[in-house]
């Protein structure tokens, strides 16, 4: 989920196998990425700690094992595990606005997605009014994963996608060329983190240790260095019950007719 760019997943990567070495717990990485859908990746039931999109995790009805949820570094995030999406068009556009980018195309990652389509659709059903119930000429989607999205923008395949702003910043601070050429027009509120999850048959034992474990790495000096280069300031025991509020705006969305993005 946020292997933005080759130098973060190799960051990840890093995290991790120190993560895992330091408990014990055997286990296999795998490369998991488009066009493979990730939701596969979450119906594994040898799945033992992956990131997890909020929405989804709600949506499983509490059968995934939740773990840790990351805070990221970057000062806007003020030390807390949350994030949120940012719509983003080209600088060629010269729009300053997202009212600017209406009557146009926008570009929706998938239907499973908090960042990608349910954040953004919140937010636009509160702009949609009876006079103007179709905010946008032409809608794309499923794009499939942020990177696709991100290339769909930059070819002028569609004019405004909105992404998940973590996804965003380790892009910025790995390979900022990838973000070259698009402007940032509007942020949604904050919303919980994705968060790491394990499958319902993994040991509650690993599981635990697991846990344990990522909430003193920060107190590591080994672990400086690996969180540094994720933009992470530490992993926190996750609050289960903030992410209903998650679904709460899905059902908002549909009460108010917008139940797809339009």
């Amino acid at each position: 989920m946020y292997d933005a760019v080759p130098r973060a997943a190799q960051a990840w990567r890093a995290l991790f196998e120190s993560v895992f070495s330091e408990t014990g717990i055997e286990i296999r990485i795998i490369e998991h990425r488009w066009p493979d859908p990730i939701d596969a990746l979450w119906r594994d039931p040898e799945l033992c700690c992956a990131f997890m999109c909020g929405w989804p995790f709600v949506r499983s009805g509490g059968a995934m094992q939740a773990i840790a949820a990351p805070v990221p570094s970057p000062a806007r995030y003020a030390g807390l595990p949350r994030y949120c999406s940012e719509f983003l068009v080209r600088d060629a556009s010269g729009w300053r606005s997202l009212e600017d980018t209406f009557g146009h195309r926008f570009g929706w990652m998938a239907e499973n997605s908090q960042s990608g389509f349910n954040a953004p659709r919140a937010y636009l059903a509160k702009l949609a009014t009876p006079e103007r119930p179709a905010l946008y000429r032409e809608v794309r989607g499923p794009l499939g994963s942020p990177a696709q999205a991100l290339d769909a923008l930059h070819t002028g395949d569609v004019d405004v996608v909105a992404l998940d702003s973590f996804f965003l910043d380790l892009c910025r601070y790995h390979e900022p060329a990838r973000l070259s050429g698009l402007r940032c027009v509007a942020l949604t509120p904050w919303t919980p983190i994705p968060l790491l999850v394990a499958a319902p048959g993994i040991d509650t034992e690993v599981v635990g240790r697991l846990r344990r474990h990522l909430l003193g790495i920060d107190a590591q000096l080994s672990y400086a260095p690996l969180l540094a280069d994720v933009l992470l300031a530490r992993f926190v025991a996750p609050d289960v019950a903030s992410y209903p509020v998650l679904e709460s705006m899905a059902r908002a969305a549909a009460d108010a007719g917008y139940e797809t993005i339009h």
